[in-house]
């Protein structure tokens, strides 16, 4: 769309000022949410501990501990209120570019990860369009010009209405969050007609925000980012990952309504992140066998499964290896497992590959058997990597950047670094998500693939040199912001 014409104001005051990055990648999960936070912090997901946009943390032990406020205290679904959660989730040991700039004017506009801004716009026109965007009374493209319009109203308004909780003075650093694009594509699909026409529109937000900043003096001393948390793939075809584990013997608890499911015991819970990945914890006791169907059977969770447990599942007509259960499925493109800290395993319905990891910044991948499940057999045979080799993190986004499952194992080790991160990590195939159809949605995101996980950064003004063809992780944005 920008070479065609169609995008003036990003070209204008974008383009022209500054660099289009060609190679950048977000982070797995690729979802809202955790997605946002490398941006606002130069941290991925797993050193945040927020592996998902929904996760179960296993370490509060048992449902029936924490009574009915068992699904705040074990659950997180940032698809909800507890949106507002990721700033305290998030580990506190790193600090977000708001708490960086502690003596500065700051802004979070629609943004969910706030922590440490000055001042923050909550997302509260997400919620409109939520419940009106079916009757387009508002819809998300209103959503993405009141962002716009709030960055406006927070800049000319910066020396009045104190009153108003409005900064005094212009904000050194303002994060705008516009969703509409995403919400649009999940809805309609990423190449519709409907997504073209949100991004026209946020080609004229960027416009309206481009004059307030020329008419305040402030254009030339503004750097400009535009970035997006994750990239979307055409869907056509959606599987119950949780519906499915309950026809093996397994009780599963699945989002987006696990309160609304008891306080009993489950065998299992699915997360699912942006419809493409998932997380699957399972009870390190397997499922045991009950005299009656509602019969309480209390798990420790603080207990994680082993790989050979995973291998050799109880469930209760025998045994089941859950990966190859789950490997075999069509909808499935990738199971990742974590045998300790340092070695992760990549499973495809035909290879297995396994990845480690050295020190803080040293990783290796190798195949072990059939057919390599990331797909990397090309990069070797150019030379660009070897099969085994250490290389650090910085060598291995620059061979894979372009490859179908890029930046792969460093994302699947980082990932596992949280502690709230499944027993069993699912990435699913194209065409199809791991969630039920209803409501109707042609558009996901989450997982490993190249469409979900390059994405475009546009970088204007900025003190730091930055190339076209540079390998970015959106962590490295940061840097970018604070030059």
């Amino acid at each position: 769309m920008l070479s065609q014409g169609f995008l003036p104001n990003i070209k204008k005051h974008i383009v022209d000022r500054g660099v289009v990055v060609k190679n950048a990648v977000t982070v797995f999960p690729s979802t809202t949410g955790p997605a946002h936070a490398p941006f606002l912090t130069g941290a991925l997901p797993g050193q945040l501990n927020i592996p998902g946009i929904r996760w179960f943390d296993r370490t509060k032990n048992s449902y029936q501990d924490y009574g009915p406020l068992a699904w705040l205290q074990f659950e997180r679904d940032y698809v909800s209120p507890q949106a507002f959660a990721m700033n305290t989730d998030m580990s506190g040991k790193i600090k977000t570019i708001f708490e960086r700039l502690k003596g500065f004017t700051t802004a979070a506009i629609f943004e969910p990860i706030t922590r440490g801004a000055k001042f923050v716009y909550p997302p509260l026109a997400n919620v409109m369009a939520k419940v009106f965007g079916p009757l387009r009374v508002f819809t998300w493209e209103h959503t993405d010009t009141l962002a716009a319009r709030t960055f406006e109203i927070v800049y000319r308004c910066s020396s009045m209405m104190k009153w108003m909780k409005l900064p005094s003075e212009p904000p050194a650093f303002s994060a705008v969050y516009m969703p509409g694009v995403d919400e649009v594509s999940h809805e309609h699909g990423p190449l519709s007609k409907e997504v073209r026409h949100a991004i026209q529109n946020v080609d004229n937000q960027i416009g309206h925000i481009a004059k307030t900043l020329i008419d305040l003096n402030l254009y030339d001393e503004t750097a400009i980012v535009i970035g997006s948390d994750h990239g979307l793939r055409s869907t056509d075809l959606h599987f119950d990952l949780g519906q499915f584990l309950t026809t093996v013997g397994l009780d599963v608890r699945r989002f987006p309504v696990t309160f609304l499911q008891g306080l009993g015991e489950f065998d299992a819970t699915v997360a699912v992140s942006g419809n493409g990945m998932a997380h699957v914890y399972l009870a390190a006791e397997g499922a045991e066998d009950k005299a009656f169907p509602l019969q309480y059977i209390k798990h420790d969770w603080r207990q994680k499964p082993s790989l050979e447990d995973l291998e050799n599942y109880k469930i209760r007509k025998g045994h089941v290896n859950t990966i190859d259960l789950l490997r075999r499925l069509l909808p499935v493109q990738h199971v990742f497992v974590a045998e300790n800290k340092s070695t992760f395993h990549a499973y495809s319905s035909d290879g297995h590959g396994i990845i480690r990891k050295r020190g803080q910044n040293e990783y290796s991948y190798d195949v072990i058997k059939g057919i390599d499940p990331l797909g990397y057999a090309s990069i070797v045979e150019d030379g660009k990597i070897a099969y085994g080799e250490w290389l650090n993190d910085r060598e291995w986004l620059s061979a894979t950047c372009e490859a179908e499952f890029p930046d792969a194992p460093v994302q699947v080790s980082q990932i596992f670094e949280s502690e709230r991160s499944g027993d069993l990590i699912i990435n699913s195939r194209m065409g199809w998500d791991l969630m039920p159809e209803t409501p109707p949605h042609r558009g996901t995101h989450g997982g490993l693939h190249s469409s979900e996980m390059r994405v475009p950064i546009l970088v204007a003004n900025s003190r730091y040199e930055v190339k076209p063809d540079q390998p970015l992780r959106t962590s490295d944005i940061l840097n970018i912001l604070l030059a």
